[in-house]
Order: structure tokens, then sequence, then C-alpha cells
């Protein structure tokens, strides 16, 4: 029988030692200061009421201990709202309790005044308001259930102790009145408490699964707009930002800046100390330029080594200076990276909007014109878009229009300038030069057009109509018995960046017949620097083990080539023309073109001269070992019919 009743009593003993958490005693403390001013309204509406049939001293004595209670609540419960309850100790679970308790102590002592003592006053309305704030008080604490039943039963003890003490006739009724009426409450307080509590649970785990959306959210708009690096705008971000305020210009009028930025000898940087140090710096730069513009200046990283930003409130050449001074004494100072001292320097073109550019492309092209012109007049300086440069762009966007009709009405043709045995005087070879008359005849420089090319995105359709003519001449040479040797076909740097599209042309010389047995690819050090450097020599090597071999043009002019000498598979470096100009009276051209040989000889490689113009620049070559020359001594640069003469000339020679 004990068993049963024990097994009966377990789930009411686990109810009623239920420890309040954090959530329910945050809840009672918030409702504690309107529960007490209900109470003592309560009580001022009972004594107003019954202030003619009820003793003075006691209403009075009465009114002021629920008074007392109800501020001293007030004020504690004001005083801990703003706290963040994290746990709740047994001893302030206790403390609770008998909180409660002290609460309905006044509604307790009521009923034992007016039905034990029958004392004056009117049971019922005595009986009704104590079963009122029994509601109410269970209301209140109905998440800290313990506490709610010690403050219903100390008030519905009192009442039915009550009518048995006051020798009521009804007190069998009311008593069992008070027991059902507290077994409701207790119910309440135990389905609304966990109501409550799962709740709480459920709008936690919603607020979890929010924040983790939110978190990812942030993640992915990181990994989608801010440059890990500097923790910057990235290209997208920026492009879109810089979009945003050219739109924002056109709506409401008024002017912005854009200022393209670019590092002083980073590479070196790079190569000195690697590429860790190099993203320290880039940090280091990033933490400066945050630190010297406005908060609604907008800074990006565009480029390995490039920052933009859109100074907003710069509309005027003057106050561009005056930004751009204090980035750039901003950026001279030296910075301290992993135990070494560097000096980020920079150089830097700008822009006005609308009055250089209207369009972000074209504030990027002009912006990026006066980068190149600062760098040019020495780095470390601010260059503005100008009327010079203007100009500039208006004889290069002529060029351009016309490099795409040259295009279109094949005006774009080949030359060859052939390549000497300097041993035999028997041609090896030659250059394939592209050349452009224009239809009024005149021609432009290839260095200028070819730059242009590249720059407004036209280099594939030239480098591609190049290639298909040199293939053309070769066939027909081929058909007409000759063999020229191997033809060097100049590769821009854009086009070795580019691998799809020189394996592209690679084939197509392929499909043809023509292989490396005919074709050699020569290249400068442009090819060489710069970002994808890596890609570079896998493309080359990969070109070499195809059976091509590199020639490596303008040697001993870069600052890198020995380096490069290393890295690539070069099978012949051409000697620069400014060395060879100078052969017959400077010795140091002399020595240096001697080096040169030396070192292709210690390669295995072979060596080329550039420019030779005179017979005794031809011999001191020859003495010095070089294995071949290209010049005005023995050919200019000529049609592919002409060559086709030269070398039956040549072959009659020989024979």
């Amino acid at each position: 029988m004990s068993n049963i009743l024990r097994s009966l009593l377990s789930p009411l003993r686990t109810v009623l030692t239920k420890h309040p958490s954090p959530e329910d005693v945050s809840s009672v403390v918030k409702g504690t200061g309107f529960g007490a001013f209900i109470a003592v309204l309560n009580a001022l509406i009972y004594v107003v009421g019954a202030y003619e049939r009820h003793s003075g001293l006691f209403l009075g004595i009465w009114l002021g201990v629920v008074a007392l209670l109800g501020l001293g609540l007030t004020r504690m419960s004001a005083r801990v709202r703003n706290r963040e309850v994290t746990r709740v100790s047994p001893r302030a679970a206790r403390r609770l309790i008998l909180t409660s308790v002290l609460l309905a102590l006044p509604w307790a002592l009521l009923p034992i005044q007016v039905l034990a003592l029958r004392a004056e006053g009117d049971p019922l309305v005595v009986l009704m308001v104590c079963t009122g704030m029994v509601a109410g008080g269970v209301f209140m604490l109905h998440r800290a259930l313990t506490a709610a039943i010690a403050y219903m039963a100390t008030i519905l003890v009192a009442v039915a102790v009550s009518v048995h003490w006051g020798g009521w006739d009804q007190a069998l009724p009311v008593t069992a009145y008070c027991f059902l009426f507290g077994m409701f409450l207790s119910y309440f307080a135990l389905i609304a408490g966990e109501t409550a509590r799962q709740r709480d649970a459920s709008v936690q785990a919603l607020s979890r699964a929010v924040s983790g959306l939110r978190a990812a959210r942030d993640e992915n708009y990181l990994l989608a707009n801010i440059d890990d690096t500097t923790g910057l705008l990235n290209r997208k971000a920026f492009n879109a930002r810089l979009a945003e305020a050219v739109m924002a210009q056109r709506d409401a009028g008024g002017a912005f800046s854009l200022l393209l930025m670019d590092l002083d000898r980073f590479k070196n940087v790079n190569d000195l100390f690697g590429h860790g140090v190099g993203d320290e710096l880039l940090a280091e730069v990033a933490r400066r330029l945050r630190a010297n513009l406005h908060e609604g200046d907008v800074i990006g990283r565009i480029g390995g080594d490039e920052f933009c930003i859109i100074l907003r409130e710069a509309r005027t050449e003057a106050q561009i200076r005056t930004v751009a001074g204090r980035l750039l004494s901003a950026l001279n100072q030296p910075a301290r990276l992993v135990g070494r001292q560097l000096h980020p320097g920079a150089s830097i073109g700008a822009v006005i909007c609308p009055e250089d550019a209207a369009e972000p492309v074209e504030l990027f092209l002009k912006a990026d014109l006066a980068l190149n012109r600062a760098k040019e007049s020495g780095r470390g300086q601010c260059v503005k878009f100008d009327d010079h440069l203007r100009q500039q762009v208006i004889a290069e966007d002529q060029i351009e229009a016309g490099l795409r009709e040259a295009l279109k009405d094949n005006l774009l043709y080949v030359q060859y300038q052939p390549k000497i045995n300097l041993r035999d005087g028997t041609p090896i070879g030659a250059e394939a030069l592209v050349r452009w008359k224009m239809h009024d005849g005149e021609k432009v420089p290839p260095d200028h057009f070819l730059s242009i090319a590249a720059e407004r995105g036209l280099l594939p359709a030239l480098s591609r109509h190049i290639a298909e003519a040199v293939a053309g001449h070769i066939l027909d040479w081929r058909s007409a018995g000759l063999t020229p040797g191997k033809i060097a076909l100049n590769l821009h740097p854009d086009d070795i960046k580019s691998p799809e599209l020189l394996m592209e042309t690679i084939h197509m010389f392929e499909d043809r017949g023509i292989t490396g047995k005919d074709l050699l690819l020569e290249i400068t050090e442009g090819c060489l620097i710069g970002r994808g450097t890596d890609m570079v020599s896998r493309l080359l090597d990969a070109l070499d083990e195809r059976g091509y071999d590199l020639s490596l043009d303008d040697f001993g002019t870069g600052h890198a080539a020995l380096a490069h000498l290393k890295k690539i598979p070069v099978a012949e470096i051409k000697i620069d023309r400014s060395f060879v100009s100078g052969l017959e009276y400077r010795r140091d051209d002399r020595a240096i073109v001697a080096a040169i040989v030396e070192i292709a000889r210690g390669l295995g490689i072979r060596s080329v001269a550039e420019g030779v113009e005179t017979e005794a620049q031809r011999k001191i070559l020859l003495d010095l070992g070089v294995d071949a020359g290209q010049g005005y001594l023995w050919s200019r640069p000529i049609c592919a019919d002409t060559f086709a003469a030269f070398l039956q000339a040549q072959h009659r020679a020989a024979s």
C-alpha cells in the first residue's frame, strides 16, 4: 500500500519541487510591480467600502501593511528588473516562496478578523476579495509553481480555518470550495507555466535559427563582397558601389571623385620577403587608408596591389589633392612587419564625376591613364586626369576605331625581317612583324596600336589575324619549295596570359600542318611578370614539350631576365639593339654582349643580335661568338613575296 501511495505522490513531489528557471524568475519579477499595485488598489477599495462597518484602527493598520509590502516589492522588482538572470540558486527559490507567503499574509489576516473573530465587516465581501486576490496572485506567480501554491494556500487555509473557528454554518461547503478552487488554480498554474516554458524554448530555438541564418547571410556577404586580406570591398562589391554613386549623381546632381591607387614596387616585397609579408603590408595599407578617409568614403581593393576610393565630398582638384596628400603622407611612413621595416609608397590617378567622365567604365579608364602618368612622372604622387590626357584618350579612341576598321577591311599585314647565320651568311628564319597602313597611306607604329589593342580588348582578334596571315605565307613558301627556316611569331603578354586563346592559335597552325619545326614563339619579359606568372611558366613548359622553341626578346634590358632563364625553357635569346649600336666605340657594350653570349653558351642556347646595321658590327658580333643577327645590314622588314625572292636569291648564291 505504501508503495502504491509513493508512486502516486511521486509526480506531485516532482512538480512541487520543480526548480524555477531564470526565465521563470524574470517573468515573476517583471509582473511583481503591477501585481503589487493591484493589491494596494484592491485593499484601498475594500477599506473605502467597509469603513463604516469596520474598526478604523484595524483597517488603517491593515492598509498600511499592504501598502508597505507593495512598495517594498515594487522597489525590489525595479532594482533587479534590468539584471540578466543566468541561474536560480536554491536559496533564491526559497526566498521567492517566503516572499509569496509574505505578500499573502495581509489577505489571510482579513478573513481571520472578520470570519474567525466575527468582527465588524461583511463576510461575503471578504470571501469575494480573498478569492479574487488568490486568483490574481496565482496568475502572477504561475511560472513559479511552488511559490504560487504557497501564496494560494496561505489565503485559502486562512479562509477555511476562519469559517470553522468562527462557527459558521457554511464552514464545510466553504472548506470544500477552498479545496476545489485551490486544486483548479494549481492545475492552471502548472499548465500555464509549462506552456510558457515551451513557448520560451520555441522562441529560443527560433532565435537560434534566425541567428544562424543571419550569421550565414553575413558570412556569404563577406565571402562575396569582402577581400580576405584587407577587409575592404573586393572588385565586384566596389564596382556595385561605384555604379550606385554614379546613379545617385545623375539623380541628385553634384559631383564626387574617384582615386585609383597602386603601391610602388610592391612586387619587390613579394619577391624578396614572400607573399605572407606582402599580405601583411596590404592589410597595413588598408588600415592607414581607412584611418585617413571620411566615414562616407568608399574604399576597395580591386587587384593585387591596386586600391580604389570614392571620395563623396571631394568635388574639385584642390580637394582631391588635399586628400591624396594626406593618404600619400600616411603611406610614406615606414611599416615594421615581421621584424622588417618597409616603406609602402603609392601613386594615385584621380578623376571627377561627371566633369571627367559619367560612366563607371570610363571613370576607371581615365583614372588608370592618370595613374600611369603618375608612375611615369616618378611615382609617389597624385595626377588628376586633365586636358592633355583627354587628348590622349581622344587619339586612342581614334586609333581604336581605325584598328577595328583595319581588321574589318584587311588593312593589317605582315612583314618579315630575316635572321642570318653570322658564320656563313645563310638565312635561318625570320621575324614576323605586323604593319598597319591607313586608308590615307599613313603608317601607325606597331608599339602604339598594339598597346591600345591590348587595353581596348582588340588583341585576341589582332593576334588571330596575324597568325592566320603567317600560316598562309608559310604554306605558300612550302608550295614554292622554299625553306624559310623558323618564323618567329611575337606573343604579347596578354596573349600568353590567355592560354585558351593561345592554344586555339597553336591548334590552328597544327591543323594546317605547321608545327614547331616551322615556328618560333618570341616573348618578352612582360610575359613573365605580374599576376599569373606560375600559370605562364606551366604554359611555356607545355609549348616546349609540343616542340615549339621559345625566344626571349630584348634580353638585358629587363630587371629579372637572368632569373627567368632559370624558370622557362628558352632556346634563344635576342640581344637588344641598344647594346649592338655602340659596339664599335663603347667598351661597356662589348662587355655586356660578351657576357650575354657567355651566358647563352653556358646554357646551350642560341644568341641573336638585333639591329645589326654595319659590317663592322657584324664582325665584332662574330668575334664575340654571337650565333645570328638581324637588321638593315641584310634586309629591312619585307613583305612575304619579297622575302620569298630573298630566299631564292640566297639559295642561288649558295649554289
